[in-house]
């Protein structure tokens, strides 16, 4: 039986680095003040995962925070294609950017290989 091993290594290179901060960042308010057990475990590793993004480029992921974070961009690259076929023209403007750079991400980081 062979084991797969996976390699959570990334290199964000400096305009993904900042969407991934700004991303985390936001996250990080949104569930701190929350004494549910769920969000304080999410809050806990959104702050490990802020902490590593920030430190350096090259970030070592563990298996736990590389596909929380995973899935969190890919649901929110979900939602803003969603909003995106809904909005109206100056809307649609700057969420087209910001889905782009969500899409980026993903194909770039985070897509099965």
């Amino acid at each position: 039986m062979k084991i797969a091993l996976r390699n959570y290594n990334l290199d964000f290179d400096k305009t993904d680095k900042k969407v991934v901060l700004q991303f985390v960042k936001q996250a990080v308010k949104q569930t701190e003040g929350s004494q549910d057990v769920n969000m304080v475990k999410q809050n806990r590793l959104l702050s490990t995962i802020l902490e590593k993004v920030s430190s350096s480029d090259s970030v070592k992921f563990t298996k736990d925070e590389y596909f929380a974070l995973k899935n969190m961009i890919v649901a929110n690259q979900q939602h803003l294609r969603k909003q995106l076929a809904k909005a109206g023209f100056f809307k649609k403007f700057f969420l087209k950017q910001l889905e782009g750079q969500y899409s980026k991400l993903v194909s770039k980081y985070f897509q099965d290989k």
